[in-house]
């Protein structure tokens, strides 16, 4: 396995050196704005043709060892960042999780736009379906314990 784990973050590396320009902007304000315009509107992107890897090729966090999942997650980030994004975690998220936090990131497109930074910081802002809930202290301020597993029941429900 870790051959195949060494050549994925090789194929990470290999993206790098891929980073789109940044766009060089006009000083004419009508054509300053049919870029911006191209840029907002411009189809989101598969993960796979930024970072040359997909969701199918990252292995679940229960076939790889920790050591593994921290040299992919280390991998991934260094090459996010490379492409301006960055990545926030909850310190208290176990490392399995993170894994595979940032693995499923790779199930959908983004809207990259070069030049510009975005973040990824794997909340969903709907505290009953996030998969971090139970290490996020913000959800305290908007939910109470049984609130979220009453919201948590109804979703259930609805789901059948």
């Amino acid at each position: 396995m870790q051959r195949y784990i060494d050549q994925l973050i090789e194929d990470l590396r290999q993206a790098k050196n891929h980073v789109p320009p940044e766009p060089k902007f006009s000083e004419d304000y009508e054509e300053f704005e049919e870029q911006m315009f191209a840029i907002e509107t411009a189809p989101d992107v598969p993960m796979k043709k930024l970072f040359g890897i997909s969701y199918e090729e990252l292995p679940p966090p229960e076939k790889l060892t920790e050591e593994q999942m921290q040299q992919l997650i280390d991998a991934i980030t260094e090459t996010w960042e490379a492409f301006n994004i960055d990545i926030y975690f909850i310190d208290e998220i176990p490392l399995p999780m993170r894994y595979e936090i940032v693995r499923d990131k790779f199930t959908s497109d983004i809207h990259y736009m070069p030049g510009w930074s975005m973040t990824f910081d794997f909340c969903s802002y709907w505290y009953p379906d996030c998969k971090i809930v139970d290490y996020c202290e913000n959800k305290d301020e908007i939910w109470t314990k049984e609130e979220l597993e009453e919201e948590r029941a109804v979703n259930i429900i609805c789901f059948l």
